[in-house]
């Protein structure tokens, strides 16, 4: 009789628990120049172009908007980090597609591109830092001591939401791009420093932490090693690319380099959060102008609380 009744017990505590575990879909896409300054980027037009009047522009934004809502849709995450998005005009047009009642865009200054990094979410967005504070100095040249430049997280935010009343802070970033080479190597491991500075207090503390969005290192690489605390004596984020996470390993890409598959965008948890983590991708299917509505493929990851 007692083992009956410890077995009905055992039975009913796992199904509690069962029942009380809620899933999280977090995902994180490149937009591709989806902001009025640069888009005629993505109608194949070289960087600098600028003969386009403002209702060309608008009118470009709004058809390539519509693409991305259409892949944002079909995402379908309850939290997504969007990258290479504009300012909060441009983020509107976007925003006006998809029915996420929530979002935050960053403080972005990067004059150079005009680009952001925007948030869209199904829960309440808390406790917004649209920059993350700080600054780090670099080497432009490796070699070269007196080569010495600083830099700050030029495209990054966090914000906060809770799940089942558990509080999850989420770091939104696009680091520096590798045009620039070793200077844009040495640019980037110094903004993952001061991303990693900003968030270890909350990690130490025992936060759920998320690190998402355009990293553009591949895994292994010194920013991202940097970034998780790979090379430092305090805890690490998981790396959702690793084959652990993925049913088909061959899928571990988000963007292709004259033919070389890599994974540049990333979605990093604190290990608070590796109850049942499974990583995917998203290959878009929208076209515009012949080509897909973005050069990258969205990554996903759903984990429980």
């Amino acid at each position: 009789m007692i083992r009956a009744l410890l077995t009905v017990c055992c039975l009913l505590l796992t199904i509690a628990d069962s029942a009380a575990a809620a899933t999280v879909k977090v995902a994180t896409l490149n937009c591709e120049f989806l902001n009025s300054r640069k888009i005629h980027m993505r109608y194949g037009l070289d960087f600098d172009f600028d003969e386009w009047d403002d209702a060309t522009r608008a009118a470009r934004l709004a058809e390539s908007s519509a693409a991305v809502a259409q892949e944002v849709q079909a995402i379908d995450a309850d939290v997504i980090v969007l990258t290479e998005v504009g300012n909060r005009a441009d983020f509107q047009v976007l925003r006006s597609l998809l029915s996420y009642p929530h979002h935050a865009l960053c403080q972005s200054t990067d004059i150079a591109t005009g680009q952001y990094v925007g948030v869209l979410s199904r829960f309440p967005l808390t406790d917004i830092i649209p920059q993350i504070p700080g600054y780090e100095f670099y080497d432009a040249e490796e070699d070269d001591a007196d080569s010495e430049q600083e830099t700050g997280v030029s495209k990054g935010l966090r914000v906060t939401f809770q799940v089942d009343g558990e509080a999850i802070h989420l770091y939104g970033l696009h680091l520096k791009s590798e045009r620039g080479f070793s200077e844009a190597d040495g640019q980037r491991i110094a903004q993952a420093s001061i991303v990693r500075r900003h968030y270890l207090p909350l990690l130490e503390a025992g936060a759920h932490v998320i690190v998402a969005g355009d990293l553009n290192d591949k895994r292994g690489d010194p920013a991202l090693r940097r970034i998780r605390g790979r090379d430092d004596i305090g805890p690490d984020l998981i790396q959702t690319g690793i084959p652990d996470y993925w049913e088909d390993n061959t899928q571990r890409w988000t963007y292709a380099w004259r033919g070389e598959r890599q994974q540049i965008d990333h979605i990093l948890l604190s290990r608070s959060l590796r109850k049942n983590i499974r990583a995917s991708a998203h290959q878009p299917t929208a076209q515009i102008n012949g080509h897909p509505a973005t050069d990258h493929r969205a990554l996903i990851v759903e984990f429980e609380i």
